[in-house]
């Protein structure tokens, strides 16, 4: 019950984005088994200002994408959930990039997906900035 007074008290733009972040995240999670990431991410790319998509706050975009990852019947990892925030947001016309990250855990390497906008980590707490260091980071540069 607590639930549905929490979804009624949605905006209209809100609503409509949860829905489609819950209609997305399983259509994410099986294309994953067939197709690369990498195209998935470029088939996101491919929308940017999309002036059919009212834009709404960064955070609160981030905010239904997390809901839906989480109060369906499957969690949905952050690969995932990244996936589906960087369409959405890249329909609402804002330059958003997916980062991928690493960092040594306790017993083995912890691997993170997150999506950034101007540099700032979208609905990520402090571990995104407190250890994960992104790949390109990671891997040298070469020069000529």
């Amino acid at each position: 019950m607590l639930a549905l007074r929490k979804l009624l008290r949605l905006s209209h733009r809100e609503a409509l984005l949860l829905m489609q972040a819950a209609v997305l995240l399983p259509m994410v999670r099986l294309a994953l088994k067939f197709i690369t990431v990498s195209r998935l991410k470029d088939f996101g790319s491919r929308s940017l200002n999309d002036p059919r998509s009212p834009q709404l706050p960064l955070q609160t975009t981030a905010r239904m994408v997390r809901i839906a990852a989480h109060r369906g019947f499957y969690n949905f990892k952050c690969l995932d959930q990244s996936l589906v925030l960087h369409w959405l947001l890249r329909r609402q016309g804002v330059d958003a990039r997916i980062v991928f990250g690493a960092r040594r855990g306790e017993e083995q390497m912890e691997l993170h997906a997150w999506v950034e906008v101007d540099g700032v980590a979208i609905g990520e707490d402090d571990r995104v900035n407190h250890g994960f260091s992104p790949f390109e980071k990671l891997t040298p540069s070469i020069s000529n």
